[in-house]
This record gives structure tokens, C-alpha cells and sequence, in this order.
């Protein structure tokens, strides 16, 4: 009953429910987290910040076992000294053999050492860390140092005998978390212009310690995010900063070595991963903090935190040295120390122009084709503005949410519209789906009438509803498409400019509402492999959320209507669906011929594999993502005209079309068993989605349109 009633409740009700409830509940719960805040603080001070040790298991400096268990642990052996290497870790300790040895454990169940080293640098340690590390050396390469050299000389000693083309100085005073190492790297290898990328520190009682890291102007540098919990969507995007702590830190080798490594004169500790950083940024690189690279840093566990003693005395000392170097960097580019400008002090892109956009739902990719559509959207956005997603509603796990903030794409509440609207550098509002526009665009215009705003009609709508009218002459259907039909006009003439999916769409609206700024943003498609060849293929396949009523009447029409015909033809031909949600009477038809798999997270074999991949629409509107998405695998496609409508296709050529039960199963078999047919179709369709529908090609639509539009 809930669930119903939820249905059928338009987004502004429910949305201004959301915001009734949060209100009367706004106040008392800044009180309660004001005291919990207090309170927690009270106890980071004693439990992390203080002279004592953080608690640590306690494992007895003879006692390696926990090593050879890590080790035992693995599939692989002692990997070949002489193998390429991407990464080198470098992991530099003195005493401590229990940290060390936590460390190591936990770097032994993550790395994959077939293409990643283990450098530990012994800097003239005088308890048992040299015998207990030479009995697992071949699995760490370790360097042992006869003179103590500080943190700078240790680290610099271990870059030098490092092959990797990355460097990760890692201290040894942490524990990283599962999926540690991958998102460092692959920030890097992304993108050519990042020169280094940090990991987000948390504390032993599972508090922030840092989400990236601010340079003032005074040259004192700031901790963003201590104390405050890990899980905060404020902290949990990429983004560009002043620096990350070197207790884990990502920095290409090549820059590393051009920059002279960490410089001496912060020996022996202190301030010389601040410099680095610096180091990278002058040269026109980028620092990055990747929150999806996560360790447990257990804080002056190997130098103390109180800055009046030690090596910690070297923070306030070394403080003076940075800001004599960079003095005039840190006045023409910092900000001044300001604790109530935070947020603006941790982002590098401060003054990016701001793009807040509106949907339903977090994109999933691997489920829908209009949720990849926006995810492409969103990245494309992302390398020009500060990007700001808002969905209404969120999936119950976290990892669609993640691969956004893993991308640079901040998250933030539908409640909190008017905040994030009324920020000086919101140029933009993209409003995607009508029930979305319906809800938002006069409280967007009321919140910041500077703002412009783009309706992202996804599809219309109402074509969509009239098709599947003329097909099954259903009543609703006929009622919803004379709905949407006024909703989508009144919304686009209340936008500043509108998208639609294809240019039959585009033209569609063209009448409806004359003069209006209209761009064709279809479905985005990133070229794969070609996958197996004709000979090596087999079977059909069919893609699709099944919930998607155009979806699930393809398959039964098929079905029902077609593969009969084709088991004349094609008898051990077997047949794959695949998507979410197959109603009872697809799950029906499974048998050992036709395999109804439904949700698959990984469909990459089965469009590498299959030799034909079938979308027999009747109706539907917009362009067909998963037509796109097949091509885009070189795997060739029979379809109708509608779901040929906005690629430009031409039957024989680049795709079958095929409309009728009979010519759709003949159009089938002669691709299926004409090899040369096969070759040529599956190489023009790939070649039509190179030209016309990868990310770079229609990012210049998108930034075109977006920068055209804000001029007005």
C-alpha cells in the first residue's frame, strides 16, 4: 500500500513533504548534533590526539606469522624481480615493527603484485624490523639503510630504487582499506594533466582525519574535513586541491624526479609533501583528493602530535621555511585563513561556473540506457564546471553514488535546492524527465531567476504513450500521452532551452512550441573492442530494463511473433534476455533455448560473444540506448524503424529493418548466416557511433549549447 501510494504522488507533493518534514525536524537535530559534535571532539582529543599511542593489535616483534599468513593468502607466488612495474609503493619505517607489520597485512590482501611493488625502506631501525621483513623479501623489496635519514631521506632513498611510473609513499603508521591503490591510479592514468592524488585519511574511532588539504595564505596548512564523519557527501567527490598528506600519496615518477624529490631542506620531517605538491601544481599539473582511496592513519603513532616536542617540533619550523619559497604563490593564488570559507578553501575550482542538475534517481549504468546517458552527461560536464547532482531518490547502497564522486560529481539533497541554488556561481539548472521539470522549474526560478534552465526531456513522452495507443489501444495509454502532451509544451516553454533524444523528437516539438531552443542530446556510446569474429559468435541477444513498458512488449512480440519462425530457420539458435524486472510473462518464456538472465552487472561477454542483437520495438520515443550500445560492441543489430529513429541508419548497410513478424525473422537468418553481410553491417554501425555518438563528439553539442544558452 505504501509502495502504491509512493507511485503515484507527483514529485512536488512528495518533494514538499520532504521539505515539511525536515523543517519541523531541522532544529532539535542541529542541537543533538551540535552536543554529539562536542562530544566527539572531547574524545578525538583524548583517543587520537593525544601523547599516548592509539590502541593497535599487539603483535610481538618476533612474531612474523601474520606476514606468512598474508602471503600464505595469496594465489600467486614470489612475483619476478625483473617484471614490469605500473606502481611502486614506497613504505618507509623505523622501529615499530608492529605498525609496519599491520601495514604490510593489510597491502598484501589488496595489491596485485604482478604489476605493483612493495618498496620498504628500513631506515637503520634498532629493533627487530630488519630479521622479521628479510623473511618476506621477494614479496617486498627491501632496502635497509644504515644511517637514519628522517622521513625526506628515507622516502627520496626509496624513490630511487623504485621501477614503477607511479610512485605511492605510504607511511606505515596506516591500514588501507580494501580498493585502496586502483583509484589513485586510475585518477592518474585518466587523465595525463594530474600530477598527484591523495588518498582520504580516517581516524582508528572512524572519523575524518582528511578529505584533501588547504595551503592558506600564511602558509599554515589545514586538515578539511577533521572530525567530521567519512560518510558526508560534502567530503566524497574528487576534486582539485592544494594538497594531500604523503601517508598516502600518488605522484608520477617522472614529475617526482624533475622536481629533485621531496626537498632537503624540510629534513627531517614536515611540510615536504605540502612542497610537493606545490611542486606539481607549478608545473601545470594537477592535485587531486580521491575519496574512493581510503586508510586508517593512525596519527603520530610513529612521531608524536604535540609540535613543542620531537620531530613534531619540525611542523612549526619547517612552516617558516615553506612560506619563505613560496610566498608569492601563496599570496597570489591562496586564500586568506578563513575557518568559515572552508568549503570554498578545499576546492581548487572555487570560481568554475556551477552546474546543479535534477533527476529522479542516481544514474546506474549497467541498468538503463538513460541512466548512461546521464552519467556520460555528468562527466562531460565535469571538465569545464562543478558539477552538483541532485536526485530525488537513492538507491539503498552507496555504489552508483560512489562512481559519481569517483568522477569529480558532487551529491547533494533535493531539500537543500535552495542552498545550492543560491550559490554566486550557479550559472545552470538541468532539470532531466518532465515529472522532475513539473516539480522544480518555478522553484528554481523563485530560489535564483538568474539561473537558466534546460529541460532534459530524456524522451517525449507523449510520442511514446501515442505509439503504444495506436499499437495496443489502450486507454491510458492514450490518456497519458494527451497529458504529457500539454505538460511537455507548457515545460518547455518555461526552460531557456531544451534537449531532446533524437531528431524526430526535436522536430516534434519544433511545432509544439515554435522558437524555442531545441538540441538533439542523444544516448552516448564509448567505443569497445570489436569482439570475437563472425565465425567465433553465436545466438541472439536482447538488452533492456524490462520494466520499461516499450521493452517488455518487444520481448513478448518477439516471442510470440518471431522466434517461431525463426526455429524453423535457425533451430539451435538460443536466444539471451537480459534486464531488470522481467514481468511473469517473459520469466515464462525461459527454457533451455531462450535464457532469461535477468540483471546481469557485467554484459560485456554476452556483446562480445552473440552474433545478432535483436530490439524489435513497436513503440517508444527518443533514441534507443540499447541499439547504440550494441553497435558501439560491433555486434550487429536487427531492429524496426522505430528503433532505428535517430541514429541515421540505412537498412543493409549499417543495421536490418525490419517491421513485420515475417521480414524481422528473415532480416535475423540473412544476417546471421551471410558472413559478409554480418562484416559489413557490424563495421558501418561502429563507424556510425565513432562519428556521430561518442562522448567527445556530443560534448561539443552539450557545451556548446550550455555556453550559448548562458549568455542570453
Amino acid at each position: 500500500m505504501k509502495e502504491k501510494l509512493s507511485n503515484r504522488l507527483p514529485i512536488s507533493l512528495k518533494l514538499f513533504i520532504k521539505l515539511f518534514i525536515y523543517r519541523s525536524v531541522a532544529a532539535p537535530s542541529r542541537l543533538v548534533a551540535r552536543l554529539a559534535k562536542l562530544v566527539r571532539r572531547g574524545q578525538l582529543n583524548v583517543t587520537t590526539h593525544s601523547l599516548n599511542t592509539p590502541d593497535l593489535a599487539q603483535y610481538s616483534a618476533s612474531d612474523f606469522l601474520l606476514l606468512k599468513e598474508a602471503i600464505a593468502g595469496r594465489k600467486d607466488g614470489i612475483p619476478a624481480p625483473d617484471r614490469p612495474v605500473r606502481t611502486s609503493i614506497i613504505l618507509l619505517c623505523y622501529n615499530k615493527i608492529e605498525l609496519t607489520v599491520q601495514c604490510l597485512c593489510s597491502l598484501l590482501h589488496e595489491v596485485d603484485l604482478s604489476d605493483t611493488e612493495i618498496v620498504v625502506v628500513n631506515n637503520a631501525s634498532t629493533d627487530e624490523t630488519h630479521r622479521v621483513l628479510s623473511d618476506v623479501d621477494g614479496y617486498i623489496r627491501l632496502i635497509n639503510l644504515d644511517v637514519n635519514v628522517g622521513c625526506v631521506g628515507g622516502n627520496n632513498e626509496g624513490a630511487r630504487y623504485a621501477r614503477g611510473k607511479y610512485l605511492v609513499f605510504l607511511n606505515n603508521d596506516t591500514v588501507v582499506l580494501p580498493g585502496w591503490l586502483e583509484p589513485l591510479v586510475e585518477t592518474a592514468e585518466e587523465d595525463p594533466n594530474v600530477g598527484a592524488v591523495g588518498s582520504m585519511f580516517i581516524y582508528p574511532d572512524g572519523t575524518l582525519q582528511e578529505a584533501g588539504g588547504i595551503v592558506w595564505q600564511t602558509g599554515e596548512a589545514y586538515h578539511y574535513g577533521w572530525g567530521k564523519s567519512p560518510e558526508d557527501r560534502l567530503f566524497n567527490f574528487a576534486r582539485e586541491v592544494d594538497y594531500c598528506t604523503s601517508a598516502s600519496l600518488l605522484v608520477r615518477k617522472e614529475l617526482f624526479n624533475g622536481l629533485g624529490a621531496f626537498d632537503r631542506i624540510y629534513s627531517p620531517i614536515s611540510y615536504e609533501d605540502v612542497d610537493i605538491c606545490m611542486g606539481v601544481r607549478s608545473l601545470g599539473y594537477k592535485v587531486i583528493f580521491q575519496p574512493s582511496s581510503r586508510i586508517i592513519h593512525f596519527e603520530g603513532a610513529t612521531v608524536g602530535t604535540d609540535t613543542r616536542f620531537g620531530l613534531k617540533r619540525f611542523q612549526v619550523i619547517n612552516r617558516q621555511k615553506f612560506q619563505e619559497k613560496w610566498h608569492e604563490v601563496l599570496e597570489r593564488e591562496h586564500l586568506p585563513k578563513n575557518l568559515k570559507e572552508l568549503t570554498e578553501a578545499s576546492n581548487r575550482k572555487r570560481n568554475w561556473p556551477r552546474v546543479v542538475v535534477f533527476d529522479e534517481r542516481v544514474p546506474s549504468p549497467d541498468r538503463d540506457a538513460g541512466s548512461l546517458r546521464m552519467f556520460l552527461i555528468l562527466k562531460t560536464l565535469a571538465k569545464w564546471c562543478h558539477v552538483i547532482f541532485v536526485p530525488f531518490n537513492r538507491p539503498q547502497s552507496l555504489d552508483y553514488e560512489r562512481a559519481l564522486w569517483k568522477e569529480g560529481i558532487e551529491t547533494a539533497d533535493a531539500i537543500d535546492y535552495r542552498r545550492l541554488l543560491q550559490n554566486k556561481n550557479v550559472k545552470l539548472a538541468i532539470v532531466s524527465r518532465p515529472s522532475m521539470a513539473e516539480a522544480l522549474i518555478h522553484r528554481i526560478r523563485r530560489a535564483n531567476p538568474s539561473v537558466k534552465i534546460v529541460f532534459d526531456m530524456v524522451d517525449t513522452h507523449f510520442i511514446r504513450f501515442q505509439r503504444e495507443h495506436e499499437i495496443s489501444g489502450d486507454a491510458y495509454a492514450l490518456a497519458e500521452a494527451q497529458r504529457y502532451r500539454k505538460l511537455e509544451r507548457r515545460l518547455a516553454q518555461a526552460s531557456d532551452l531544451v534537449w531532446s533524444a533524437s531528431s524526430e523528437d526535436k522536430r516534434v516539438m519544433e511545432s509544439e512550441v515554435p522558437g524555442r531552443k531545441i538540441e538533439v542530446v542523444p544516448t552516448i556510446h564509448e567505443l569497445r573492442d570489436g569482439g570475437k569474429s563472425f565465425a567465433e559468435r553465436g545466438d541472439l541477444l536482447f538488452i533492456g530494463n524490462l520494466a520499461h513498458r516499450p521493452n517488455e512488449d518487444a520481448v513478448l512480440f518477439f516471442m510470440r511473433e518471431v522466434y517461431p519462425r525463426l526455429r524453423q530457420t535457425l533451430p539451435n539458435v538460443r536466444l539471451d534476455i537480459i534486464g531488470d524486472n522481467p514481468s511473469p510473462d517473459i520469466v515464462a518464456c525461459n527454457s533451455e533455448m531462450v535464457r532469461v538472465r535477468g540483471y546481469v552487472p557485467d554484459v560485456e561477454p554476452y556483446l562480445r560473444e552473440r552474433r545478432v542483437f535483436v530490439a524489435p520495438l513497436r513503440f517508444g520515443a527518443g533514441i534507443k540506448g540499447k541499439v547504440g550500445e550494441a553497435m558501439a560492441h560491433s555486434i550487429p543489430v536487427v531492429t524496426t524503424t522505430i528503433g532505428a529513429e535517430g541514429f541515421g541508419l540505412t537498412h543493409g548497410v549499417d543495421v536490418m529493418i525490419a517491421d513485420d513478424p515475417k521480414s524481422f525473422a528473415a532480416a535475423v537468418e540473412q544476417l546471421y548466416t551471410h558472413q559478409e553481410l554480418w562484416e559489413r553491417v557490424a563495421h558501418n554501425s561502429r563507424l556510425r557511433i565513432e562519428e556521430h555518438f561518442t562522448p567527445e563528439v556530443i560534448a561539443e553539442t552539450i557545451n556548446n549549447s550550455i555556453r550559448e544558452v548562458s549568455k542570453t
